[in-house]
């Protein structure tokens, strides 16, 4: 403190009076050079706006539509396909170049147009400034635009209002104001303007007022001390933009798999073709099929297939109130092991409700005159499903809801108010006086002690009875009950002596105690308990307080023991060693946490290799929503600050929600899985159809745009129609996977070239016979060995088909995309050569009739060899 004091304010720092919480009023005037009698002039507003700036925080310039375009083109897939198109038009080949240009732009097109509204959190963080704040300038109150304001400003502000810098107090009246936007405690704060000890946190800074927050109860007088980005908002909307978004583990495995790609394709052609050129082979023979090995081995299909299934995920997850803003997203899901939940508007209500009432008989046994007095004590309003007042008198309201249809207004009728004391901070409670004809009636809330210290009677089963020690001692008991509990209690007691007035003179009757909470949501017990039967670990991290949240937990099934461990934001330490870390993977619940302190835990989890989920809906919750691999907002309590800095959003905002998407997310991973290996095998059937045949013969077994045609149709249909898989209902049971497993995994490996061996040997088999047996002619001899491929192809999804399932009672015989795209296909292919210039194109023509039954042998002998090789046991 004494260091502060030693600045002068001309040399003071952007962040002018640092702790201001921990000075007197006096003392933080005087450093800001601000005058409470007359507030700052002309020449001092002009002064700080050109030191400080304007109160607003700037907005970070959101991606332009054409960054948004190019970043599409940014993958080793695309890039690949790119390679391919310049070496066809090197070569002359311009309808091949053309072909695989289309399918570049229609994925990109695609990628585009779903994710052209992403990242614009610091735009959403100008939603929440007010137009016009009250402040006092050269002896005169006005009112001026909230950027216009500089520290030192005097500042008013009242009930209803949005605080707009951050200020500290001098002055309050019964103020309380809700930060659950800044600290995720639902109920509102109590402010005063005391200086308050050195190390308390921003939750509990009570001499404070913060710009974003807002002002349920009461007034108050402040100076500002900080705006723009000098604000606690200010700094979440610094380190928002400073949280680097962690790369998603599908992006990265379908990067990593397509340098695979390359490296295969160059081993591949570059032996190839310098074995050709040794033997003295055909140059343009050599090219040619260099081009068909190149086309063979990249699988154009497979970034349009895995957009659209994305896509298509993202599109069943809106039918079921997931909003998911990137594509990759939706998979990522599915590998999920930490979700870090956020408590209030989360796993709660974020609207308090009267959970327990306690009479003097005991808990759940409230007396009528205990509903009046909920209702006369109290200045909240319900209009039409409107609720107007304080959260703690809105939530009084609702339970006195419960004694029927108008029992509110019928109340306040027969009761007029004559006078009121409004809740005070010292005094700590509420006092009102009613009239009823020629009955007065006192009523009272507030703390049980200080209610207690007035009482000399307590109401019993409808009588009166006069209070001893041991009673006492009860309604102290079960405050200590309650509150141990994570409720908010309150007393509540009354007097009726024929006249009375507004003196509280110690002979109050206590009727009882209401304990008030923000109650769990419904359905989040049953999505935690699937979440843990997942192998998914749910964290709530919270800043509300440590008992609070652990009966929160408690209550949704998070924890089951009573006392469980809960770790206190000032406890937490990220790097002062082993114990340390060893509490933090353990523990379950985080208290009094900020915003800093949330991001430090993702950050610290996704070290430890886990896939995190972040979920959350004030500005709090951003800087971490962004820098986890999942960042899940609440859509309907969120502020848009959370909305925007997320991944996701959920509409209805339930937590039984994301427990679908991850669901949904495991099946799309699944999906890709089997599209991927469906393609690969397909691909490298193709390369080694290519391979083998150049070598055998001097002709090309297949033309480069015959591939490219399958690659482009046979193949993507089916590996489509595999992407839109329903899944099964075990998809939530099972483990998540890791975070370094790849898409295919070793068994996948051996399973697809398993495949492509099969299949070329099936080809190759009736391509033998037409030239060698039939003594068909090349061209002939090709279209042969075309088809059959193609038919090859079409029957293939069936060999993924697990080992031990029937071939026509199984996930992927269900799939009725699949039934859909085979019958297409099968009519394209039927049809091209009666398309004109499409069969020139393929040099497509008339087979005889004798040799479709070859055709037909070779196809279907891949789908017979691997489903024996399955039952054998040699093949997954």
């Amino acid at each position: 403190m004494h260091l502060i004091k030693t600045f002068a304010f001309s040399h003071l720092p952007q962040k002018t009076v640092q702790n201001p919480q921990h000075l007197t009023r006096e003392e933080v005037l005087t450093l800001l050079d601000a005058n409470e009698e007359q507030g700052l002039n002309a020449d001092q507003v002009v002064e700080r706006r050109g030191r400080f700036g304007l109160n607003v925080i700037s907005a970070t310039k959101p991606r332009s539509p054409w960054t948004i375009f190019i970043s599409q083109f940014r993958n080793a897939i695309v890039i690949l396909l790119v390679v391919a198109t310049v070496v066809s038009l090197v070569f002359g080949d311009f309808a091949e170049a053309a072909a695989i240009t289309a399918v570049i732009f229609l994925n990109a097109i695609i990628g585009f147009a779903l994710e052209l509204q992403a990242n614009r959190s610091m735009t959403a963080l100008k939603a929440l400034d007010q137009p016009l704040i009250k402040v006092f300038r050269g002896g005169f109150w006005q009112r001026v635009s909230i950027d216009q304001v500089v520290p030192g400003d005097i500042i008013s502000f009242e009930a209803g209002d949005l605080v707009g810098a951050d200020a500290r107090l001098l002055k309050s009246v019964a103020l309380e104001v809700n930060e659950s936007v800044l600290t995720g405690e639902s109920v509102p704060v109590d402010k005063m303007p005391d200086e308050i000890p050195g190390g308390t946190q921003l939750g509990d800074q009570r001499n404070m007022v913060f710009r974003g927050t807002s002002v349920t109860k009461g007034n108050g007088l402040a100076v500002v001390v900080a705006t723009g980005r000098n604000t606690e908002i200010g700094r979440i909307a610094t380190m928002v933009d400073q949280a680097q978004a962690e790369e998603i583990p599908l992006n990265r495995k379908l990067n990593h798999f397509s340098k695979t790609l390359i490296w295969l394709t160059i081993f591949i052609m570059v032996p190839f073709v310098t074995f050709g050129l040794l033997q003295d082979r055909e140059v343009y023979l050599m090219i040619e099929t260099a081009i068909a090995l190149a086309v063979a081995a990249i699988p154009e299909g497979l970034p349009i297939v895995a957009t659209i299934a994305l896509a298509r995920g993202m599109l069943k997850l809106s039918k079921k109130k997931v909003i998911v803003k990137k594509l990759a997203a939706v998979e990522t899901l599915g590998s999920t092991d930490i979700i870090l939940a956020d408590k209030t508007g989360t796993l709660t209500e974020n609207k308090l409700a009267v959970m327990v009432a306690v009479g003097a008989e005991g808990e759940g046994l409230a007396t009528s005159r205990l509903y009046e007095i909920a209702v006369l004590c109290n200045n909240a309003e319900l209009n039409q499903n409107r609720e107007v007042g304080d959260p703690v008198e809105v939530a009084l309201l609702r339970w006195a809801e419960k004694q029927g249809e108008g029992f509110i207004l019928s109340t306040r009728k027969k009761w007029v108010k004559q006078v009121e004391e409004p809740f005070d901070s010292d005094v700590r409670m509420m006092t009102t006086v009613h009239q009823s004809d020629s009955e007065l009636m006192l009523s009272v809330k507030g703390a049980t002690a200080e209610v207690l210290k007035q009482c000399a009677y307590y109401e019993k089963q409808g009588s009166l009875c006069a209070m001893d020690g041991a009673t006492r001692q009860y309604w102290v008991s079960e405050t200590t009950r309650l509150s141990r509990s994570g409720l908010k209690v309150l007393a509540f007691a009354y007097k009726t002596p024929g006249k009375v007035s507004l003196e509280v003179n110690n002979d109050l009757v206590m009727v009882g105690l209401l304990g008030l909470q923000d109650p769990p949501r419904v359905e989040v017990s049953s999505a935690i308990s699937e979440c843990q039967s997942a192998g998914i670990k749910v964290i709530m991290v919270t800043g509300d307080h440590p008992e609070t949240a652990k009966a929160i937990a408690h209550d949704i099934g998070l924890v089951h023991e009573r006392e469980p461990e809960v770790v206190h934001g000032r406890d937490l330490r990220f790097d002062h060693g082993e114990g340390q870390e060893e509490s933090l993977k353990e523990t379950s619940i985080y208290s009094r946490v900020t915003p800093e302190q949330k991001l430090r835990l993702v950050e610290y989890y996704q070290s430890k290799g886990h896939v995190v989920a972040m979920t959350g809906d004030g500005v709090n919750d951003a800087p971490a929503l962004k820098k986890a691999q999942i960042g899940v907002a609440m859509g309907l309590r969120g502020t848009e600050v959370a909305k925007e800095a997320a991944d996701m959003a959920l509409q209805d905002d339930s937590f039984l929600s994301i427990v679908a998407a991850i669901k949904q997310g495991r099946i799309i991973f699944n999906n890709i899985r089997n599209f991927v290996i469906y393609l690969l095998s397909c691909n490298l059937s193709e390369i080694l159809i290519v391979s083998i045949g150049a070598f055998l013969h001097q002709e090309v077994l297949l033309l480069p745009l015959q591939i490219l045609f399958l690659n482009l149709v046979t193949d993507v249909f089916p590996a489509l129609a595999l992407g839109m898989g329903q899944g099964s209902e075990k998809m939530i049971m099972q483990p998540p996977r890791g975070l370094s497993e790849p898409v295919l995994t070793r068994s996948h490996w051996k399973s697809l070239i398993s495949y492509a061996m099969i299949i070329t040997t099936g080809v190759l088999g009736a391509f033998f016979y037409a030239t060698e047996i039939a003594g068909c002619l090349p061209a002939e001899a090709n279209n042969i060995a075309f088809f059959t491929l193609a038919f090859a192809q079409l029957v293939h999804p069936f060999n993924l088909i697990g080992r031990g399932e029937s071939l026509f009672k199984n996930e992927i015989a269900r799939n009725p995309h699949l039934w859909a795209a085979i019958a297409l296909c099968t009519f394209i292919l039927l049809g091209a050569g009666t398309i004109h210039p499409l069969d020139e194109l393929l040099a497509i023509q008339a087979i005889s009739g004798g040799l479709w039954w070859v055709i037909v042998a070779g196809s279907l002998f891949p789908l017979l060899i691997v489903h024996l090789l399955k039952r054998t046991g040699v093949l997954q």
